[in-house]
């Protein structure tokens, strides 16, 4: 299929802690690539995974997650030979434990930026989304207060512009977000200890990483509402969410990200006709066209889990009004998870990583899918 400049694709990476030789991540006295002869050789390794995975991609946009230093990530895209081919929006870690997301966005056919200026990163939820004094009334009784008021990992939100004139296709808006993971919380346990820790301190810890999360994908919810309001039935505003969420796609965090548009499986039905707000999982696209799919993006406890996503707007699903671009394809490139010592021996991360593309192809006036 010949392609057009203004297709679209996007993936997610997650490096799983790149940092440069002697950095530290978690641990102030234990840095993933020691500053010696075989930390050097692992990190070596890990660029260049790393930057054939890139490669592999192909895509004009990649999120990436759990970054420490930006110049090891532009050291991984040098290895791929495609230092110049990207703009990279990335900075490094600002202290011990605080990874960062980053994003590349592919330059076009001339040279000339598709990444648009003002991209940066998010970290304090947006004005209003505050839990202070909310009272249940459906069986519960208590108020409850979380004062939980910005992000783990600042989202990244960035602005790109695919090329084309006639017709230029509208920006988009991505959003690049690694949500807390479902391993526990780390806290402190000095004195005065509350009481919870004394007691049941890893149901605390476990419970504290889900509370966070969800609150975390209310206010990731909470900045989409403000881009994809829409003001009239005929505006559009394609909208990418992109990064590790640290959860199923049909989890209750992760749908609460998307706000659960429906998806036309009947010819005659009028599902997907319309969602301002809705995002859209690969994931399911893809299933919905495959014979057989398997969708896993991480393992745990040989459990397969699919913990990586893409969601797109409207703008990006077949089947609606407003619809700019059609899917393609998903790929799920994760089969380094099944060898044996793939972090050590291949300086592989243990994400599977996940590309979509998407075909200029908006919809003809004349059509209405109704």
């Amino acid at each position: 299929m010949a392609r057009n400049m203004r297709d679209l694709s996007f993936a997610t990476f997650n490096l799983l802690n790149l940092q440069v030789p002697g950095g530290l991540t978690y641990s102030t006295n234990s840095p993933p690539f020691p500053d010696d002869a075989e930390g050097r050789a692992a990190y070596a390794r890990k660029i260049a995974w790393t930057g054939a995975q890139i490669a592999k991609l192909d895509a004009e946009v990649i999120a990436f997650q759990e970054l420490w230093s930006a110049a090891a990530l532009t050291e991984a895209f040098a290895a791929a030979g495609l230092e110049t081919d990207y703009d990279i929006v990335a900075r490094d870690a600002p202290g011990i434990g605080q990874p960062q997301v980053a994003l590349a966005v592919r330059k076009d056919r001339h040279g000339n930026a598709q990444l648009l200026p003002g991209a940066d990163w998010v970290a304090e939820f947006p004005a209003g989304y505050v839990y202070d004094g909310v009272k249940e009334t459906d069986g519960a009784s208590e108020e409850i207060t979380i004062t939980i008021n910005r992000f783990s990992r600042p989202v990244l939100k960035a602005e790109i512009q695919s090329e084309g004139t006639s017709p230029k296709p509208p920006p988009v808006t991505v959003f690049v977000a690694h949500l807390k993971s479902k391993g526990p919380a780390r806290v402190s346990f000095a004195a005065p200890m509350p009481q919870i820790l004394q007691t049941y301190p890893n149901i605390a810890k476990s419970a504290l990483a889900h509370v966070r999360r969800i609150i975390e994908a209310g206010a990731l919810r909470a900045m989409l509402d403000g881009v994809m309001m829409a003001e009239d039935e005929d505006q559009i505003s394609p909208t990418v969410v992109l990064g590790d969420l640290n959860d199923d796609s049909l989890s209750v965090s992760t749908e609460l990200i998307s706000a659960q548009p429906t998806y036309r499986l009947v010819e005659k039905s009028t599902a997907g006709h319309s969602a301002d707000k809705g995002l859209y999982s690969v994931e399911r696209l893809q299933q919905y066209r495959s014979l057989r799919h398997v969708y896993y993006t991480h393992v745990y406890k040989d459990k397969r889990e699919s913990l990586d996503h893409i969601l797109v707007s409207e703008e990006f699903y077949d089947h609606s009004r407003k619809r700019r671009w059609s899917f393609r394809d998903m790929e799920n490139y994760n089969d380094h998870l099944n060898r044996e010592s793939f972090e050590d021996s291949e300086g592989a991360s243990d994400h599977g990583l996940v590309r979509a593309r998407f075909d200029w192809n908006p919809m003809p006036e004349e059509i209405d899918v109704a």
